[in-house]
């Protein structure tokens, strides 16, 4: 299980472990003294032996609780590393995936912004522009017409506005 998992679960899941490896210990038991071709087993065989006598079920039982409850707790403990392994990898996954996406949406937000801002540069620059070119047509203008322009009509021809 994970280290951070609340108290109350983990007592449960030990509970339940507990639970799990008596009920195994006792099953087990059940199919030695059940196996007839368990007998010509070293260590099998001689609680098979067991299993034959006054409360030797139990016994039995009571001799592979141990052994039942360490490959239980190796089998869970594997089974909760793999589960924990997967779920930090999709975990893993997801953050890649809202990454991903964050660049994509930051990507198209800041595509529209430089858009909207060349839209405005651009409106500026041709207003500039347009201003630049009239005022250079009104003094071609009065200098084909022969007229001089005055320092105050040069000064106002001259004068920059605010393109917005």
């Amino acid at each position: 299980m994970s280290a951070n998992a609340n108290p109350d679960s983990r007592l449960s899941w030990r509970i339940f472990d507990g639970s799990v490896s008596v009920s195994a210990s006792m099953l087990l038991s059940v199919l030695i003294s059940r196996c007839d071709a368990c007998a010509g087993i070293p260590v099998i065989g001689f609680l098979k032996e067991l299993t034959g006598q006054e409360d030797g079920i139990i016994i039995v039982a009571t001799l592979l609780l141990f052994p039942t409850t360490a490959a239980l707790y190796g089998v869970f403990r594997m089974f909760f590393a793999a589960k924990e392994a997967v779920e930090k990898k999709a975990m893993a996954r997801g953050h890649q995936a809202g990454r991903q996406e964050g660049i994509k949406e930051g990507h198209q937000a800041g595509r529209q912004e430089g858009i909207k801002e060349g839209h405005q540069m651009g409106r500026q620059e041709g207003i500039k522009e347009g201003r630049t070119g009239e005022r250079e047509r009104i003094r071609k203008e009065f200098a084909e017409q022969g007229v001089t322009l005055t320092p105050e009509m040069e000064r106002i021809l001259s004068r920059e506005y605010d393109a917005g």
